[in-house]
């Protein structure tokens, strides 16, 4: 009986996705050629889960575990940032920046995403951000690299001038250390009293 059970599973393999799979576990799966999970991510992904779109994005983009298609890549990639997923917008973001034959470069629209996905706190988008400022990419979003950031919002320079964000990412570069930067904050915080409350208040 025992026998037969293996045998029935190894025939229907996606017997073994049952409901309750963690969505980490169906990941690697599918990131392992498994059909059974790509089907399954597909399936979410049709439902709405922006998590399962990134993720078949980056499957689709990649080659990996799955045929290389770019067309879908992006398609997923896309309904997931536009529907406001940050790591979505983090990787398209990416993508534009560097740009490929099937994705012209966008530098304009890479940081605005960049941006979006870093104030959702998504350590990638920020470091990306910081070291496309600071022309030397990095491991890590250092203190003048994130100033660099605020600088391009508070001039205006090639960011949509924008004193809220500049404010908040004066504010993390002070954190990180920097001197100007906190002495900019300091200042800042006299005129515009409330521009930090939802950044401190997350």
């Amino acid at each position: 009986m025992r026998t037969l059970l293996c045998l029935i599973a190894a025939a229907l393999p996606c017997a073994s996705l049952i409901p309750g799979t963690p969505m980490r576990e169906i990941e690697d799966r599918a990131a392992n050629g498994e059909e059974c999970a790509i089907s399954a991510l597909r399936d979410s992904a049709s439902v709405g889960s922006l998590r399962a779109m990134n993720y078949l994005g980056f499957l689709y983009w990649q080659g990996k575990g799955t045929r290389l298609d770019r067309d879908s890549a992006l398609m997923y990639l896309r309904g997931a940032s536009a529907a406001g997923d940050a790591k979505a917008s983090a990787n398209l973001g990416h993508l534009l920046l560097a740009g490929s034959p099937e994705l012209p470069a966008d530098t304009a629209e890479a940081l605005r995403l960049l941006d979006y996905a870093a104030g959702r706190r998504s350590p990638s988008a920020l470091r990306e951000l910081a070291d496309y400022f600071e022309g030397n990419p990095g491991d890590s979003a250092s203190a003048g690299a994130i100033k660099k950031v605020a600088d391009a919002y508070s001039h205006g320079n090639i960011l949509r001038y924008d004193y809220k964000k500049s404010i908040i990412y004066y504010d993390r570069a002070a954190h990180l250390g920097d001197t100007v930067a906190k002495r900019i904050v300091s200042e800042l915080i006299e005129i515009f009293p409330d521009a930090l409350r939802s950044e401190h208040s997350q």
